[in-house]
């Protein structure tokens, strides 16, 4: 008779996905950083009130009540209301939603525009490179807020002009970061084996170079954000970015500074404490990103 065989015996171990695996050490780093939890949570409540807040509190951000201003917080506005009678926590969440998404288209330009540009720039050299980088540095010349404003104060006070100049102030970080690293990946073994079988720039840069370089890409968005909802602010607190009515947190910090003195502190408090929530929560995981991205820090 044939031998049988107990297939169960040798049964091959498939390993666990790649994929997987970094989740469960991502999860694993962020469950271990009490600051990323911090940032995490932050965030959560932060974007809950953006997304559902204003299905949950009806009140209209623009409707405005004459003979209720400047109301301190009560049972029917839990933020008070402005100098036009409007409700402070339904132009909180509206406001929250906008400079989230002027943050996020912000990082996402600046992050393909930066990469695209700092990739050709490590891994061509020669004359694209040397254009690509002196243009880098005339941008870079001017403080990353001031470029902004100039910008802004050129194109007008638009949302689309404010994201245009605050991703042409940031994309040119992300040139340098992502260029100095192409310049240490020119020369890895897997990049001149490609080369050598005739594979394209496009496809080496593509394939190889931009996988490579993801973990300070990614890193450095988180970054961006942050500082695209400071700077977002700034620009309207200082009347060069969105102005009113718009409800934006850093034009609603900027109307209520006038009224802290009269003794109206719940009017620029509360979009301020916003404000400060969405740049500490995106600093937080930025931090502990680095931290699950790294090898040198596993």
């Amino acid at each position: 008779m044939a031998a049988t065989v107990d297939l169960t015996e040798h049964a091959i171990v498939v390993p666990t996905s790649r994929r997987r695996e970094r989740w469960r050490y991502g999860w694993y780093v962020l469950r271990r950083s009490p600051s990323g939890l911090l940032g995490l949570v932050m965030l959560a409540i932060v974007l809950f009130g953006a997304a559902f807040g204003p299905s949950l509190w009806s009140q209209d951000p623009a409707a405005t009540d004459t003979s209720n201003t400047l109301a301190p917080p009560n049972a029917d506005h839990p933020f008070g209301t402005d100098n036009y009678g409007r409700d402070i926590l339904a132009r909180t969440f509206h406001g929250a939603r906008l400079d989230f998404g002027i943050a996020v288209v912000v990082a996402l330009v600046a992050t393909l525009v930066g990469t695209a540009i700092g990739v050709a720039a490590g891994y061509l050299a020669g004359r694209f490179d040397q254009i690509a980088m002196r243009g880098t540095d005339v941008l870079m010349a001017f403080p990353g807020f001031i470029l902004a404003i100039g910008i802004a104060a050129v194109l007008g006070n638009d949302i689309r002009n404010v994201i245009t100049a605050i991703a042409i102030a940031y994309t040119p970080v992300m040139i340098r970061i992502v260029r100095a690293h192409t310049l240490g990946l020119r020369s890895a073994q897997y990049v001149v084996a490609s080369k050598a079988v005739g594979t394209s720039s496009w496809r080496i840069m593509r394939s190889h170079l931009v996988p490579n370089t993801l973990s300070p890409i990614l890193v450095q968005s988180t970054l961006f954000m942050a500082w695209a909802v400071l700077d977002t602010a700034g620009l309207s607190f200082i009347g060069v970015g969105i102005r009113p009515p718009t409800a934006e947190l850093g034009a609603m910090t900027a109307e209520g500074a006038e009224f802290v003195v009269s003794g109206a502190w719940w009017y620029s408090l509360f979009p301020g404490l916003v404000i400060m929530a969405l740049v500490l929560a995106f600093n937080l995981l930025g931090d502990a990103l680095r931290d699950i991205l790294d090898p040198h820090l596993r």
